[in-house]
């Protein structure tokens, strides 16, 4: 299969595992900066690079996640993790021909891989930039033996001059389904060159011997985010550097999947760019591990410059000071995130998106949702803008807690947001909920409180259709129903705040705890984070969010371990499981042995505590978060 048919299931994590612990050695640094975006093309939609393989090794060697995944209690999960993630990069293989940890086993210094695509490109590209000084004859070995496979497999192998250099072309049988395939390489004492046709190896060759036109160094939106982000790091080279161009690279993306899902996504993304969102031309930034006293520290820039048009205005973030938590936000969680978002600036501009997907291209679609909502004799008669969403403050607020023991559905979640008038956002919540069959009236200690309930499934019968011309077959696969995020969602006003909790006894565990001693203020890993944001410059910020990882990551590491990670309800769980999916709204198989792993104690002690903290700029937002050690 082709890397970019499963780059949706690609982890940053897992190609870092991959490669940190693929055997190379370091070697002395040449002092060069490694550049690779000098010599990948402007309409580079992708783009991942490591300064320095075998340094950066090291780097996170000396990290608390990095002792215990060398940890002899966890070598046969690790074993397991890396031929799951090496399965899932098997496309490596069709595109480039050498999979990851051989790559990681060559490299010397530095590494860079780019996604290429245009909009007269029939399918993607691919292309990696290796040093691999003092590792020639290993490196010309691989070749050989992708050579050797090839040829075994009915390939070719040619040589022929590229760009003034001697490039090794192997050429694949064409199949149904991945057509002709190639794997081109350039290898000389100090770089492998690895891509997928003659002609993104010619560009790259031609950059090499001084052309520097049109190259990513070039493109605006990365050049600025590699400004910003380098900097807050106030000169210092980072280990990694990303960089996605978000259209562009689902573009990319796109040209991988079947063509009836092709034709479905495109729709999507035309929608988005039609409704503003456009103006959101690249995100990327750096990553470093084991900088004092941090065990990872990142930085991100999403560039949009403006003017941000139509829907894209819902990006309204506007940056604070204050950001001492509710009352109610208890001591004990895994997570939380406090933040500033306009809401009825977003509900005023939400609009031309509504109306582009939901209403597909039919401008006045969503006005029309919000007239009959107001007017229609049989509906609500609610207004839903200046009857709900006006009483709406700016700031809302995140966390996650989780039951135990630890089962697919222990999670609890509630966000909160910010009201202006209490008495008149009840209000509005009793009138606009009274209506909804889904939704049960309930009172607490004199409060109200709207339950929903969960949804009846119903069975419908099975009908032969196949002797009605034009029923019987369908034309492609059926449409993919996502589940709500909160099935069982209970909402109330409480202290300031519309409440929206996962879980209705969530929500009583909220509105009946100790306050007083129990609030997150007393947390003292979330004072130490906090701390630790102020100094980073974060003391003014539209986000700040708070993760004691220990607990976070404590339902994944409990499920596989009972072999039931693919049924996770948890958010992280609906994420991950989707990404490793076989295919979209397919259930998978757990592949990782979960009964090799040691008792979660054993992980706990090497995951410190998270922070992260998020500002408006003029021109996008920047983003900084580390994970400190554990004490």
């Amino acid at each position: 299969m082709f890397i970019l048919e499963r780059i949706r299931g690609a982890s940053l994590a897992g190609t870092v595992l991959l490669l940190v612990f693929a055997g190379s050695m370091p070697r002395d640094s040449r002092g060069e900066e490694f550049r690779p975006e000098t010599l990948f093309p402007d309409h580079t939609r992708g783009f991942f690079a490591i300064s320095n393989l075998p340094e950066f090794r090291e780097h996170v060697k000396k990290t608390q996640l990095g002792q215990l995944l060398q940890d002899p209690a966890l070598e046969p999960f690790v074993q397991d993790l890396r031929a799951q993630v090496e399965s899932r990069f098997d496309g490596v293989r069709g595109r480039l021909g050498i999979p990851l940890d051989e790559l990681g086993s060559i490299v010397t210094g530095g590494l860079g891989i780019a996604v290429l695509y245009s909009d007269s490109d029939a399918q993607a590209g691919l292309a990696a930039v290796l040093e691999i000084e003092g590792k020639r004859p290993e490196a010309q070995q691989a070749l050989d033996r992708v050579a050797e496979n090839a040829r075994q497999g009915g390939g070719s192998v040619t040589t022929e001059p590229i760009g003034g250099k001697e490039v090794t072309i192997i050429t694949l049988p064409e199949d149904e389904r991945r057509g002709l395939r190639r794997m081109v390489y350039y290898l000389d004492d100090q770089r492998l060159v690895a891509a997928d046709s003659t002609a993104t190896i010619e560009g790259v060759l031609t950059r090499m011997g001084g052309d520097s036109a049109a190259t990513l160094a070039e493109q605006k939106a990365f050049a600025r985010i590699m400004e910003r982000c380098g900097e807050d790091a106030q000169g210092a080279a980072p280990q990694i550097r990303w960089f996605i161009e978000p259209f562009g690279y689902t573009a990319a993306v796109r040209s991988a999947i079947p063509p009836e899902r092709r034709r479905r996504e495109r729709r999507l993304a035309e929608a988005l760019k039609a409704a503003g969102f456009s103006a959101l031309q690249g995100i990327g930034g750096f990553v470093d591990a084991a900088v004092e006293p941090y065990e990872v520290i990142h930085r991100t820039f999403v560039y949009a410059p403006g003017p941000l048009e139509k829907s894209a205005k819902i990006f309204s973030f506007p940056n604070s000071k204050e950001f001492a938590p509710p009352a109610f936000v208890p001591r004990d969680l895994a997570t939380y995130a406090a933040g500033y978002c306009d809401i009825l600036n977003a509900f005023d501009n939400v609009g031309p998106v509504f109306d582009q997907t939901i209403g597909e291209g039919e401008e006045g679609v969503w006005q029309d949702v919000l007239d009959s909502l107001k007017n229609d004799p049989a509906g609500p008669q609610f207004d839903l803008r200046n009857e709900f969403f006006v009483h709406f403050g700016r700031r809302i607020v995140v966390f996650t807690q989780y039951e135990l023991p630890i089962t697919p559905n222990s999670e609890r979640m509630l966000v909160a947001l910010e009201v202006k008038d209490q008495d008149a956002a009840a209000q509005a919540l009793d009138k606009m909920f009274q209506h909804e069959a889904r939704f049960e009236r309930r009172e607490h200690n004199g409060r109200v409180i709207w339950e929903g309930l969960p949804e009846e499934k119903k069975e419908l019968p099975d009908l032969n259709l196949e002797g009605i011309p034009g029923v019987g077959e369908i034309d492609g696969p059926a449409e993919e129903e996502s589940a709500p995020i909160f099935p069982n969602a209970s909402l109330t006003v409480y202290d300031g705040y519309l409440l929206i909790a996962s879980h209705y006894d969530y929500l009583l565990a909220i509105l009946d705890g100790d306050q007083a001693r129990q609030s997150l203020e007393r947390n003292p890993d979330y004072l130490i984070v906090m701390e630790q944001i102020d100094k980073l410059g974060g003391e003014e910020a539209c986000l700040k969010s708070f993760s004691l990882t220990e607990e976070q990551y404590r339902p994944t590491y409990e499920l596989i371990r009972q072999g039931k990670m693919p049924e996770s309800q948890t958010l992280m769980g609906r994420v991950l499981n989707s990404f490793l999916a076989p295919e979209p709204g397919k259930p998978r198989e757990q592949r990782i042995d979960g009964g090799k792993l040691p008792d979660y104690e054993v992980v706990r002690r090497h995951l410190g505590p998270a922070g992260l903290f998020g500002k408006a700029e003029k021109d996008g937002w920047f983003l900084k978060g580390f994970t400190l050690p554990k004490e």
